[in-house]
């Protein structure tokens, strides 16, 4: 592992994308229990990386990233479109300029590094980039009303998680590492954590209105009764606080592999819904519908190919097209 890697980041990393596995898992099927499971992962698995994305976040070789994550997008939207054809899935198309679904990630990050980019030298400067986060968490706001915003090159999502990637390139990187460390810290994480579990759990059906808001792959719906701002806002505060105390309990000391496996997380990212089409379109994950026991065993086999997926062999082909962004010649 490069020795220049911190190891909470790639830590936390193996956290959120073991976690954005377990709910893709737990989606393709109704259950009540994995509502709440799914409210809870979906309040921060995507938040926090878009802000590891902010705050790891340099403008240096910004186009040579941009056009990885471009390249990306593109091949796993290709290779979601032969996996359905190849199980003979009729209503599979191909369309490069709508998502909602796992790709959208990679389209987002190249949108976000360019704007990233132009924002860079503002965000240096205290009062603007505040200014800058208000200002796009805002317009996210707005957006929320327009329902001509959805899918399209996927701007309602673009748009709802940007302001997490502004928040990553403001935050403090060493106080936030100095802060994780802290063993008296790691209790108040845990607790704000737990509260959260056990209110996704206790209160449900009310919590579970937070999804749209999670999710945002629309606009508002109706029973936010023209106060979705008010909804949005309360989301990013709940993720955010979330968000924070997961990086509080994620332990600042390499754990082998799993510290390792963090480092590769868009290998996994890029597999892992070839993996469940596999088990959707051959019918294999009914068998894991039957009673609770059997759906907490779903969610062991989402770690399982988390866990896999995460080893050498799969690095190919994202390895190869971020290698590209490595080169000695970036120059931004």
């Amino acid at each position: 592992m490069d020795k220049k890697r911190i190891a909470l980041w790639d830590n936390l990393k193996f956290i959120l994308i073991v976690s954005v596995v377990i709910g893709h898992f737990i989606n393709i099927r109704d259950s009540v229990t994995y509502h709440s499971i799914f409210v809870f992962i979906y309040s921060f698995h995507m938040p926090l990386f878009i802000f590891l994305a902010g705050l790891f976040h340099k403008n240096k070789g910004v186009w040579k990233k941009a056009l990885a994550f471009l390249a990306i997008y593109v091949l796993y939207e290709l290779a979601i479109f032969g996996t359905k054809k190849l199980f003979g899935v009729k209503r599979a198309k191909l369309d490069l300029f709508n998502e909602s679904a796992a790709p959208w990630f990679m389209l987002a990050l190249c949108v976000y590094v360019v704007l990233g980019y132009f924002l860079y030298n503002f965000m240096k400067k205290k009062i603007i980039r505040w200014i800058i986060l208000a200002a796009f968490a805002v317009l996210s706001c707005v957006a929320g009303y327009i329902e001509e915003i959805g899918s399209f090159l996927s701007l309602s999502k673009m748009i709802n998680f940007f302001p997490y990637f502004l928040l990553g390139m403001i935050a403090d990187r060493g106080s936030l590492e100095k802060t994780a460390a802290n063993k008296k810290i790691k209790p108040w994480g845990a607790a704000v954590l737990l509260l959260w579990l056990l209110l996704c759990f206790a209160i449900m059906e009310k919590v579970y209105l937070f999804r749209p808001f999670f999710v945002a792959k629309e606009s508002y719906p109706e029973y936010s009764n023209g106060l979705g701002f008010v909804w949005k806002l309360s989301a990013y505060a709940i993720s955010c606080l979330v968000g924070w105390a997961l990086i509080m309990i994620t332990p600042s000391k390499p754990i082998r592999p799993f510290t390792l496996w963090g480092s590769r997380t868009i290998q996994v990212y890029f597999w892992h819904k070839l993996v469940l089409y596999v088990f959707k379109y051959t019918d294999l994950d009914k068998w894991f519908y039957q009673d609770g026991p059997h759906k907490l065993l779903w969610m062991a086999v989402a770690v399982a190919v988390t866990c896999v997926l995460s080893l050498w062999i799969f690095r190919y082909p994202t390895e190869l097209i971020l290698s590209f962004t490595r080169s000695k010649s970036n120059n931004g």
